[in-house]
């Protein structure tokens, strides 16, 4: 059975509710390097000998254009700019044909780019293993010496301000950095706000500096200061998948790099008057997974619990505190020691202090 990439969807932030918006599989393109999303909202992708801007709603290229085995993307207002196979900085218009302007700038093994405007001029941020390098392409301006895994900068944030904020990712580690900027990044100075016990994936923040931390099987919301502000569950993301922040909405999109699938998350308007909808689980009968799905209109402390046809609880799958929104969870056909159930009728039943939902499924193999 297809394997369906699946996310726990949350919430709401002060201005409203959030949910999964639509589901693109980037199927027609192979291997996948790097990915973006231009001042515009504009989705980009690297691989190793093209570069496309695709259509976030049906996959197909807009804009495609030849590499040599690029490793890190990012895109500004007017220009791409890549990292190549031998570690120099690319540029290219990003209405312009041919292979690029190659730099006389090299990175060492440089993981990740930004765009961003410093002074009125687009400002480069490479991540290297050991280094963060603020460049324009004609030279480097200046180089935190750190060892950040991902860092994640605020869309359209005034780094020209000293008290404008970057945030780096070390050994699960979340470091938020001020009192610099990109020409003296040696006066730049950090303050851990959030560790994690297991591994952190990627994480980004967006432009109201709300920080999104992407794990296996869930992403942490939390506030510029590293207050937990919500959770967003992940039914099953793989490693090396990615999660960013649209610079004009502020929604999120969530890639799998190994089905390829871009999951969107955006806000929404106001809810139906129900405060608890549990809906019908998919597919139904069930073989060995189903995806079981809510929407709550106000945050609550909850609980599903799989029963038998005689009552017994076979396995609870969720157990925390949601936010307002739309939320995905998935049962793996098991029970609470791992084992697979055998074929039936069962029960899924939600369960808060503010009411309480069931609905029947079938496991049938």
């Amino acid at each position: 059975m297809k394997r369906l990439s699946v996310l726990f969807l949350l919430a709401c932030l002060a201005s409203g509710a959030w949910q999964f918006n639509r589901e693109l599989t980037l199927s027609r393109i192979g291997q996948i390097t790097d990915l973006t999303i231009d001042e515009q909202g504009g989705l980009w992708i690297l691989s190793p000998s093209a570069i496309a801007k695709i259509d976030s709603e049906n996959g197909n290229q807009v804009i495609a254009k030849q590499t040599q085995s690029g490793r890190a993307l990012t895109v500004s207002s007017d220009n791409i700019y890549y990292i190549d196979s031998s570690n120099r900085l690319v540029a290219q218009a990003v209405d312009e044909r041919g292979t690029g302007i190659v730099s006389n700038l090299t990175f060492s093994n440089a993981s990740q780019m930004a765009a961003l405007s410093f002074n009125k001029a687009t400002t480069l941020v490479i991540l290297e293993p050991a280094a963060i390098s603020f460049a324009t392409p004609a030279g480097i301006m200046s180089t935190l010496n750190t060892n950040a895994e991902r860092f994640a900068f605020l869309p359209h944030g005034d780094y020209s301000s000293r008290s404008t904020a970057f945030y780096t990712l070390s050994g699960n580690r979340i470091y938020v950095w001020t009192g610099g900027n990109f020409q003296n990044s040696g006066d730049y100075s950090s303050r851990l706000i959030h560790s994690a016990s297991y591994g952190i994936i990627d994480f980004c923040v967006d432009g109201n500096n709300n920080l999104y931390v992407l794990f296996t099987d869930s992403i942490t919301v939390i506030d510029q200061d590293g207050k937990l502000t919500g959770k967003i569950g992940i039914g099953s993301i793989s490693r090396g998948s990615r999660i960013m922040a649209n610079p004009v909405d502020n929604g999120l999109l969530v890639f799998d790099q190994v089905t390829r699938n871009i999951q969107f998350i955006s806000e929404i308007g106001p809810e139906a008057q129900e405060l608890i909808i549990l809906n019908k689980n998919r597919p139904n009968p069930v073989d060995n997974f189903t995806e079981i799905s809510f929407t709550i209109n106000e945050p609550l402390y909850l609980t599903i619990t799989i029963y038998n046809l005689i009552g017994e609880p076979v396995k609870q799958i969720a157990r925390d505190r949601y936010l307002k929104g739309t939320h995905r969870v998935i049962w793996r056909a098991d029970d609470a020691a791992g084992n697979l159930v055998p074929n039936g009728v069962y029960f899924y039943r939600l369960e808060s202090d503010r009411g309480i939902a069931i609905k029947q499924l079938i496991v049938l193999r």
